[in-house]
């Protein structure tokens, strides 16, 4: 308990970072230039009705009895004259906000302070000579302590200042000795009281602004590191998977009536393996598949993943259209990349390379399966078909099945060659068709 309050007392300036400080006071002075307001405004309000009372005791005639209370009375007509003043300063140069908050508004609210501590001493001191109590200085001391966050040094500056005020003033005004000595040992004991009240108050503000930049600092890092996760989870799933994996916990299962799958895969990988460098031919399939990861944004589909040197991919998983359309295109824009590269390809590898694609649109299943090492993966016929289809396919030939075709022979873009119905693997012969664009047919190895 007692170093938790040692930690508290010792909160100032110097426990805050120097390239920080200048923000603290921009903020702890903005707080103090509102209050000056509120406070100017309060007793102004009190004042008016004060030198109410003051016009009151004149036509009683207790102002020929008593000096001091013409005093008072001046002393009232300044204080509402400086409190207009103060009211006036801060609404016509009120501060935006911590940002905006200059040396002037400090001193603006410094010298409020400080008046107000001053003009609470001499009317103390004036007191003595009516009733000898030094009611009024106390109360602004204490809540200037209360209501102000000034730091150590200047709050007991001010300190100082006032007491000093108040020891020559009830000094002069004073008579008796035993109630000045009473005066000098309860004001002092008073204001090291306030001035310790005043460095409480100020410290509690200087942990609450710690306190708040570390939470500040907190949740930026949590915010780095979440977008961080993000970041790498979108280089794994696709955007809207990583959406409800944050919203939800984990993606829904979800069935697509119509989408366009493809696979891309080159032809005889494994003879260019045999007898080609492992890093050389690693690193040409890096080029190659991020060229292919470009072709698939720029067309808004979607990567599904690789398996060894089979690119596949998919239209219309998050979208109502199967992008059919955009999915024919990225595969001959693939298919160009390679060909454009085959002579440098092949002598760097001996090998000749070419891609054999297939194409197939129909209805599918997306999700993830797992909570390890899991990956979006697409599931149902339509995926079969166009792995099969792409198996059937020929050197730098996009292989399609009869839906594919319906489609394409209604736009008139593109040349359709039947190839009739051919048997695959574990399923009834399917009708294929090779495609190209139109006038751009390539003759069938």
């Amino acid at each position: 308990m007692t170093n938790r309050a040692t930690r508290f007392w010792q909160n100032s300036l110097r426990t805050i970072p120097s390239e920080d400080r200048y923000s603290f006071l921009n903020e702890a002075y903005f707080t103090n230039y509102f209050r000056v307001k509120i406070f100017a405004v309060a007793i102004f309000t009190i004042q008016a009705f004060v030198v109410i009372i003051d016009l009151q005791r004149l036509a009683n005639g207790l102002w020929e009895m008593n000096e001091g209370y013409r005093y008072l009375f001046y002393l009232h007509l300044l204080l509402e004259a400086v409190l207009l003043i103060f009211i006036i300063l801060t609404t016509l140069r009120k501060p935006d906000g911590p940002r905006s908050i200059r040396v002037s508004h400090m001193v603006t609210v410094l010298l409020f302070i400080i008046f107000i501590m001053i003009w609470a001493a001499a009317v103390a001191t004036v007191a003595q000579t009516i009733h000898g109590l030094i009611t009024v200085y106390v109360i602004a001391i204490f809540g200037v302590a209360v209501a102000f966050y000034v730091s150590g040094a200047m709050s007991l500056l001010m300190y100082l200042v006032a007491q000093a005020v108040f020891l020559f003033g009830v000094s002069q005004a004073q008579s008796n000795p035993e109630i000045l000595v009473g005066h000098y040992l309860s004001s002092t004991a008073l204001v090291v009281v306030a001035w310790i009240i005043s460095r409480l108050v100020f410290s509690s503000r200087v942990k609450e602004y710690l306190d708040n930049r570390t939470i500040e600092k907190q949740k930026f890092e949590i915010e780095a590191a979440k977008e961080e996760s993000d970041t790498i989870l979108k280089n794994i799933l696709p955007e809207s998977i990583v959406s409800q994996i944050n919203g939800l916990g984990y993606p829904q299962p979800r069935y697509n009536s119509s989408t366009t799958i493809v696979f891309a895969d080159f032809v005889s990988f494994y003879r260019i393996v045999e007898t080609s460098d492992a890093l050389k031919v690693l690193k040409i399939l890096e080029r190659l598949f991020n060229s292919f990861d470009d072709i698939v944004r720029s067309h808004n589909l979607e990567k599904l993943k690789t398996i060894g040197d089979c690119y596949m991919y998919a239209g219309g998983l998050f979208t109502d259209d199967n992008q059919l359309d955009a999915s024919i295109e990225a595969a001959f824009e693939m298919r160009e990349i390679v060909r454009e590269s085959s002579e440098q390809l092949r002598s760097r590898t001996g090998r000749d390379w070419a891609l054999r694609i297939g194409l197939h649109t129909g209805p599918a299943i997306t999700g993830i399966i797992g909570t390890w090492r899991f990956i979006f993966d697409v599931w149902g016929p339509t995926v079969n078909i166009a792995s099969r289809l792409e198996a059937a396919s020929m050197t730098n030939k996009i292989n399609v099945s009869r839906a594919v075709y319906e489609h394409l022979k209604k736009s008139g873009k593109y040349d359709l060659e039947p190839r009739g119905a051919l048997a695959i693997k574990d399923m009834e012969p399917v009708e294929m068709f090779f495609v190209e664009r139109k006038g751009e047919s390539q003759p069938t190895p």
